[in-house]
């Protein structure tokens, strides 16, 4: 099991105008360095933005220091026990540019002491609508990254000292520039079908607690934890998703990834050794922790000084382990990283056909009684599907949707096959008002286990709906299992 994440207090302003050389309510030992401010070159060839503070995401939290009870609104401080530097993330939105770019330097303006940092993290939307990996790197820095492109999305991650004490964040200058040649750089896989590793997998647990995106962990709840944030999903996203699958049950599930573990936070194991983070002479697929416990590797220590009680590379919540993996103890595991085909998914909304892991605030599923919960055809996304007869009948499968504004958003669906399965399944569109945008007919006996583009279409403010009728040409099945809304 990993160990414990505590929240504690890191003192940060975000968009707030400080005096020079201002201090913190409780100074630090070492003298607070003065910002650093760093001339961004003039070439012709770059493109140049400023990230608004007040545009990001962290995790508002109510955190007990020693001076007493603080609100913390723009980043959650947590560390595994024994680990003494704590980071918070704070993610802006995702930006499109007037070019393409394909390396990032940032510039900040920022003030820190000893024992703290920034470091910022960046990815970029390929051509086929997937998120590279986060790249990483510092002020004043560049980063080459994995591919080329006109979107990309900044993270900053804020490293407080041993006492709480955390950097203060003035301003977010980028530059992006297109050098040319990442397309075909040697560490960058483009694989036909994910890489698949035999991983030692523990539960998460930690109910109550809130995950490094700051997603608060709920019972039997599903997603799982990495060792690096390389591939740390949004809070609610599915950029980066894993399926595995447990030979002893013979069960197989596929969730995002939520969370930082177990053990260390730098281990991208699933990389190969020109990309991987640190500990580049392990073979690409062994964890870190599995070698320190195995083999003595690290003097048997792990990124933190500590004896890794096991060697496991994942951590998988409780839902995920218990219910849909049947797992009753942690236990080795097949863990595929779907992300590394260079198709990975999107960042969006997905609605499974399991309520118990939607935010039923954003979406959920409701099906009648004529609807058959099943698990039994592999490739389902989650814990399992929904099927009915196809029959001239109204009893859609109706999957609603939450927009707080009018935006138009492309809809995926997902699907086991089989020679059952209906040719003519239809997805049926309708937006908020009640206006039906578009019926969509796909053949569910090709392109299982995978999510399948219905359309891109504009949709109103409220609750939108995605509905499967079974309406269609009878003596077959049709497949209601999940949709993404991206």
């Amino acid at each position: 099991m990993r160990s414990k994440w505590w929240s504690t207090f890191m003192t940060m302003m975000l968009g707030v105008a400080l005096a020079e050389g201002a201090a913190f309510a409780e100074p630090p030992q070492e003298p607070a360095a003065a910002s650093a401010r760093i001339a961004l070159p003039t070439g012709t060839s770059a493109v140049r933005w400023t990230e608004e503070l007040t545009t990001g995401e962290g995790s508002g939290e109510l955190v007990r220091t020693r001076e007493g009870l603080l609100f913390e609104p723009y980043a959650v401080m947590r560390r595994p026990e024994g680990q003494f530097q704590l980071t918070g993330l704070y993610t802006f939105p995702a930006r499109r540019l007037e070019q393409p770019v394909d390396t990032i330097r940032p510039v900040l303006q920022a003030q820190s002491a000893l024992g703290m940092g920034v470091e910022v993290d960046v990815r970029v939307r390929t051509a086929n609508g997937a998120w590279t990996e986060w790249s990483t790197t510092r002020s004043g820095e560049a980063v080459r990254l994995p591919r080329g492109g006109t979107e990309v999305q900044v993270r900053l991650a804020l490293q407080a000292d041993e006492h709480g004490r955390g950097p203060v964040v003035r301003e977010v200058k980028l530059e992006g520039t297109l050098e040319g040649g990442t397309a075909s750089l040697s560490d960058v896989q483009t694989l036909a079908t994910p890489l698949t590793y035999r991983i030692y997998a523990t539960r998460e647990g930690l109910v109550g607690g809130t995950t490094a995106n700051g997603h608060v962990i709920k019972s039997y709840d599903r997603f799982v934890a990495l060792p690096s944030r390389r591939a740390l999903a949004s809070n609610g996203g599915s950029e980066y998703q894993v399926r595995i699958c447990y030979p002893v049950t013979g069960k197989c599930a596929t969730t995002s990834v939520w969370d930082i573990g177990p053990w260390n936070t730098k281990d991208d194991y699933w990389n190969v050794s020109s990309t991987r983070e640190m500990w580049k002479d392990l073979p690409q697929g062994k964890p870190e922790a599995q070698a320190a416990y195995q083999d003595g590797y690290n003097g048997g220590y792990d990124q933190f000084g500590r004896r890794p009680a096991n060697p496991a590379g994942i951590d998988i919540a409780d839902g995920t382990f218990w219910t849909d993996l049947g797992m009753s103890d942690n236990d080795w595991v097949n863990v595929t990283y779907l992300w590394t085909s260079g198709g990975g998914t999107s960042t969006g909304l997905i609605i499974d056909s399991n309520n118990s892991s939607n935010d039923t605030t954003k979406g959920y599923i409701e099906v009648s009684a004529n609807w058959i919960s099943a698990s039994s055809t592999a490739g389902y996304y989650g814990s399992g599907y929904y099927y009915a007869s196809t029959q001239a009948i109204s009893d859609p499968a109706t999957f609603w949707f939450y927009l707080p504004a009018a935006a138009t958003k492309t809809i995926d669906a997902w699907w086991t096959a089989g020679t059952n399965r209906s040719a003519t399944a239809p997805f049926i569109v309708w937006n908020a008002s009640g206006t039906k945008l578009a019926t969509v007919n796909v053949n569910q006996q090709l392109n299982g286990g995978q999510w399948n583009t219905l359309g891109t279409w504009s949709f109103t403010a409220g609750w939108n709906k995605v509905q499967l009728s079974r309406w269609t040409t009878e003596d077959s099945v049709v497949i209601a299992d999940a949709i993404q809304v991206r």
